[in-house]
């Protein structure tokens, strides 16, 4: 009797253990799928975060230039531009040097170009400037301002001058007085990408403008550009504030009031004819001047003839 208790505990410790086993090996289990789905969920949207970021980031690689904005409408007809190129500028000098056509047609400056060149838009845009000119006197004269634009488009383009025109007007007045004058320019640009990224972009230039001969249109472009910073990063966290007020702008495309076609003609024609040109004339100016050397000759020996007789 005793050893079938013996027996019967025996097998129900055995059964118990058994059940025991499987239930912490179905518990594990299930926790173990549990864990393994959430963390393969999590892994998933970080992944489909990380490559929504990466699809929509972009960069911008800001260009300095030397010329009129005439020289950029003429380029925008010529090469059939559609995009918009908006022209800003600070509130203490306005637009005078855009909206006067003389002004347009004929001041050089220090022009910073930004353009998307990306597939996607961008919005948000903040561009904080600082520039200071100094002269040979040690003189200075220091600007900033800053410009908020809501939406930049793929192709399209912001224009802005790194100089204000108090700096333009000294700094062209030292080099008439044959004197160096040294541009420091600085401009920090902050934007969103679609994926509510921000993105700041960094540059800083400084430009030593020196005296030398000057051209027929009376500009001298002698100049030394030292390019301090270019780089840009991604902030963790957003700081610009998007319900800013625009900046009144101008879009370069409102001064295209011609027919883009036959102007492209025109100066295709134009450079044709003065490739041609250039290569009859010099020629020509030969043929004209061996014959005045003959002609000169004749009368040389005409002169000589009349003395001997």
């Amino acid at each position: 009797m005793t050893s079938q208790v013996m027996k019967i505990a025996t097998d129900w410790w055995i059964f118990g253990a058994t059940l025991g086993a499987g239930l912490l090996t179905t518990i594990a289990t299930i926790a173990a799928v549990y864990y393994t789905n959430k963390w393969t969920s999590e892994r998933y949207e970080k992944d489909k975060i990380y490559q929504n970021k990466k699809n929509n980031l972009v960069i911008i690689k800001p260009v300095l230039r030397f010329c009129s904005f005439s020289k950029i409408i003429d380029e925008m007809i010529t090469y059939n531009m559609r995009e918009r190129i908006l022209v800003v500028s600070s509130e203490k000098d306005g637009f005078d040097f855009y909206d006067d056509d003389n002004k347009l047609y004929s001041l050089t400056h220090r022009i910073f170009c930004i353009k998307n060149e990306a597939q996607h838009q961008i919005h948000s845009v903040k561009i904080d400037i600082n520039s200071r000119i100094t002269t040979e006197s040690n003189a200075t004269i220091d600007d900033n301002y800053s410009n908020f634009i809501k939406l930049l488009r793929s192709n399209e383009e912001i224009i802005l001058r790194a100089h204000s025109t108090e700096q333009r007007n000294k700094l062209w007045e030292e080099l008439e007085k044959n004197r160096q004058v040294e541009l420091w320019f600085s401009c920090s640009i902050n934007y969103l990408t679609n994926a509510d990224e921000q993105v700041c972009y960094q540059y800083e230039a400084k430009i030593q403008n020196i005296p030398g001969q000057r051209t027929e249109n009376g500009v001298s472009n002698n100049a030394k550009i030292s390019i301090i910073k270019d780089e840009y990063k991604i902030l963790d966290n957003v700081t610009l504030n998007i319900n800013e007020k625009p900046s009144v702008f101008r879009n370069i495309q409102d001064n295209i009031l011609i027919d883009r076609v036959s102007y492209t003609h025109k100066k295709i024609g134009e450079a044709q004819a003065q490739g041609l040109m250039s290569q009859i004339i010099p020629p020509f100016g030969n043929h004209v001047n061996q014959n005045n050397t003959s002609s000169d000759k004749s009368k040389a020996d005409e002169t000589e003839n009349k003395v001997e007789s």
